[in-house]
């Protein structure tokens, strides 16, 4: 009876919304390719709790409303949200499916609203990138780094180098160190805006540094901040909002100020 009531108020609070047809709730794994469930990968997940799936869905539903409909409908399938998710034995937040478009997101009842649409608009960005991927200027984007800075991982969009990628090395590695989900690594680092990076996890690549700018870009209002103090990281929201904008001509500057600012947000002076 309890799960019948959840499913007629879901229903009736996000009946024509977009996160009502997008967003999914998996009981086991087999929603995962087939190659994911077997070694070396051993992909493994818990179901959400149903009791947190309403704050997960009302979350969603704010963060889809960020994004023109045209880019929504041609770019994403589907969102599924689990309790857990673990790669190579490694915990993670989330991860994508870019041929399918669909993103998976780890959803608990202690992570702050803020933090759980970061995740959805990092993992989007991905898959933005890798559909779009000539759209992007990889060069102007390294360009607002230090000379003799290398990423960990080469190329654009990271891709597997043995039997796993160089982000779920540092994980792993950040995992082992501290005994925690690893989320340290996501902590905005002012010394390393310096650099420009926002944090630790910006350096791993160009499409996790890209990954992480768009979920502050999408959610932080200090962004704007730490671009007028760091021309490195101004540099880089300037190549990404006009990755953007070529998406969909909307997304321009003054509509990620609105979207963090508020509405009455005018252009910078």
């Amino acid at each position: 009876m309890r799960s019948l009531l959840l499913a007629i108020l879901l229903s009736v609070t996000f009946s024509g919304g977009a996160a009502d047809s997008l967003v999914s709730f998996p009981e086991d794994r087999t929603f995962l390719p087939k190659s994911w469930t077997e070694a070396p990968i051993n992909a493994s997940i818990e179901p959400l709790d149903p009791k947190l799936r309403l704050a997960a869905l009302g979350i969603l539903e704010s963060a889809l409303a960020k994004y023109p409909e045209k880019v929504r409908q041609k770019f994403l399938e589907g969102v599924s949200v689990v309790g857990s998710l673990r790669f190579y034995d490694v915990g993670y937040g989330g991860t994508y499916m870019a041929n399918s478009r669909r993103i998976v997101l780890v959803y608990r009842e202690s992570f702050d609203a803020r933090g759980f649409e970061q995740r959805f608009h990092h993992e989007f960005s991905s898959i933005l990138l890798k559909q779009n991927q000539a759209l992007f200027e990889a060069t102007r984007w390294t360009d607002a780094n230090d000379p003799t800075f290398r990423y960990r991982a080469a190329g654009i969009v990271e891709e597997q180098d043995g039997d796993r990628s160089e982000a779920t090395r540092v994980l792993a590695a950040e995992q082992e160190k501290t005994g925690g989900s690893g989320s340290s690594l996501l902590q905005v680092d002012f010394a390393l805006m310096k650099s420009g990076f926002l944090t630790a996890y910006n350096q791993v690549s160009i499409e996790q540094d890209l990954n992480e700018t768009a979920a502050h870009l999408f959610t932080n209002p200090e962004v704007w901040e730490f671009c007028r103090q760091y021309p490195r990281i101004d540099q880089k929201v300037d190549v990404l909002i006009d990755f953007y904008r070529r998406l969909d001509p909307s997304m321009d500057r003054l509509f990620f100020r609105r979207l963090t600012l508020g509405p009455t947000s005018t252009p910078e002076p």
